[in-house]
């Protein structure tokens, strides 16, 4: 917990190096829980890319009070749970199930051959 508040104070200062350092201790397990929670390892890897955006953007505003691994699977979990609902919200379905709309509406042909019979 001392190293990570060491880097997240080096990070604050603008050395770049301390947020790879913070990067690559965490990565992984992240990595390893977002794909366990999701389907996809793609989406997986974007949602651990985004909350080390977020992360590296509010550092300025960010302090430890506990563990950082802590932190930021929470941050992935909830990440996770909000694609998850926005998807449940959306109903995203598969198009190639999907009957063919039908409709009550005369296609163009049908309104010339219906005005040539009056």
């Amino acid at each position: 917990m001392l190293e990570d508040k060491l880097l997240i104070w080096k990070v604050k200062k603008g050395d770049k190096s301390a947020f790879c350092q913070i990067y690559e201790k965490y990565r992984d397990d992240l990595l390893r829980i977002a794909s366990g929670l999701m389907k996809e390892r793609a989406v997986a890897e974007d949602v651990v890319h985004d909350v080390f955006v977020t992360f590296i953007h509010s550092v300025d505003r960010f302090k430890l009070t506990g563990s950082l691994r802590g932190y930021l699977t929470t941050c992935v979990v909830n990440k996770i749970r909000n694609l998850h609902r926005t998807k449940a919200r959306h109903g995203t379905v598969n198009i190639d199930g999907i009957d063919p709309p039908i409709s009550d509406l005369k296609r163009p042909d049908q309104w010339i051959l219906q005005d040539e019979a009056f």
